[in-house]
């Protein structure tokens, strides 16, 4: 069997764990809200959702510019090196 093909057998076989992993979770959360809706609320995350202002979501973008500006700075200072190609005679 082809290397590359045991990679991208194996790839889909750990897609395939990830789903029925995760389908078993989710029934776990299913069962487990008739017992204890809290906690499974809890556990999910619900309720503990941070909500930003328009001037914190400004300063974050403009942080991310500037950092993006940066390194986009940085990247045209440095000068291109091309290999040389070696000629064999």
């Amino acid at each position: 069997m082809d290397p590359i093909q045991k990679i991208w057998m194996y790839e889909n076989w750990l897609a395939d764990q990830s789903d029925q992993a995760e389908l078993a979770k989710n029934h776990a959360y299913l069962l487990a809200s008739f017992w204890n809706p809290d906690a499974v609320k809890q556990m999910l995350g619900e309720g503990n959702v941070h909500i930003s202002t328009e001037e914190e979501f400004d300063e974050s973008t403009r942080m991310v510019k500037e950092i993006n500006a940066k390194m986009d700075s940085k990247k045209n200072n440095k000068p291109k090196r091309r290999k040389r190609r070696l000629i064999r005679g």
